[in-house]
């Protein structure tokens, strides 16, 4: 029996050309780079503040860590043991080690010092620190042997330690510290060998542990309101150069301005928290 069949019967290879081969249009692949741009610029802030987000959470948290290693330094040590920060004065140090005499310093060691200062620490001003302790377990009584416990460190790119506190306000400093919180004033000074503990002496700024773990200041005395905080703020530094290649005092820019974030230390446990975090 046949059966009338009206039509072509379409091929097995032909089937479903017209849709498999239909390509996108020129509007249409417009809209959709339009689409994705307008999502892209939408995530970009959300992006952007997840990573501030980030870069804050990490200079806290060394900023914690190396508060909590100096005191447990000095617990384990029975020693006082110093957080001391790189000042903006740190060129300053550059003449006092290249005219210290030759039984403190030889010419080779003289060079070394100042290529450390110049090359490494000068890009360091507001960002870098050290642990430092004058005593070491077995010392005899009356006799110091000074040294760094740590090389020198930096915070994380994008943070650095708040300009206020690097005033060297010198004796007068107690007399603010007893009006004045710890968050509102700048760190305590002190004479430190700098940058080894064979350089001559500075005075640079620094937070101290006692054997107990607690806050303590270099001259013995405890100012009104004890304890102290680092100040960290997001942005960038900048450390130009004059025509003869000399370091010029540092360009900061804080992003957003007046954003920080205050690492307190409790004087009596020498315990440090973050607070006063604000994000913009």
């Amino acid at each position: 029996m046949h059966i009338a069949m009206t039509g072509k019967a379409k091929h097995p290879r032909t089937a479903g050309v017209g849709l498999l081969g239909r390509a996108f249009t020129l509007v249409e692949l417009l809209v959709v780079i339009a689409i994705i741009g307008i999502l892209s610029a939408g995530s970009l802030p959300a992006i952007r503040a997840l990573t501030q987000s980030n870069t804050l959470a990490a200079g806290n948290r060394q900023m914690l860590d190396e508060l909590a290693f100096a005191r447990q330094s000095a617990i384990a040590g029975r020693r006082t043991v110093f957080l001391v920060f790189v000042p903006p004065t740190v060129l300053s140090q550059v003449a006092r080690v290249e005219s210290a005499p030759t039984t403190l310093l030889s010419a080779d060691e003289k060079r070394m010092q100042v290529r450390l200062l110049t090359n490494v620490l000068a890009r360091q001003q507001f960002l870098g620190y050290a642990l430092f302790t004058r005593r070491s377990v077995g010392d005899q009584p009356g006799r110091d042997t000074p040294r760094y416990l740590t090389e020198w460190k930096t915070l994380p790119d994008g943070m650095f330690i708040g300009t206020n506190k690097f005033d060297d306000l010198g004796e007068k400093w107690f007399g603010l510290a007893n009006t004045v919180v710890e968050t509102n004033r700048p760190l305590p000074y002190a004479a430190f060998p700098f940058p080894r503990e064979n350089s001559p002496l500075m005075r640079l700024p620094y937070i101290a542990f006692d054997a107990r773990g607690r806050i303590v200041y270099d001259d013995g005395l405890q100012p009104r309101f004890p304890g102290e905080a680092v100040t960290l703020s997001r942005g960038s530094i900048l450390f130009p150069r004059d025509g003869a290649g000399r370091w010029l005092p540092p360009d900061i820019v804080a992003t957003p301005k007046g954003n920080r974030t205050d690492v307190r230390v409790n004087w009596l446990t020498g315990r440090a928290r973050v607070e006063k975090v604000e994000l913009r």
